[in-house]
C-alpha cells in the first residue's frame, strides 16, 4: 500500500512538528515554506530602532 501524501504549509515550529508527526504515523509530508529558510518565529529578531508592529 503506497504511504499516503500530506501537504504542510509552513516551516516554522508548528509545520516541523507536524512534518516530524507524519513521518512517525508512516505518511509522506511535503512542506511548503515561502521563505528561503525554515525557522518560522524561531528565526524572527527584533531590529534596533524598528517598530515591532
Amino acid at each position: 500500500m503506497e504511504a499516503q501524501r500530506v501537504a504542510v504549509i509552513g516551516a516554522g515550529p508548528s509545520g516541523l512538528t507536524s512534518i516530524k508527526a507524519c513521518l512517525e504515523e508512516g505518511l509522506e509530508p511535503t512542506c511548503f515554506e515561502s521563505s528561503y529558510d525554515i525557522g518560522g518565529l524561531w528565526k524572527f529578531k527584533v531590529r534596533d530602532m524598528n517598530a515591532s508592529i
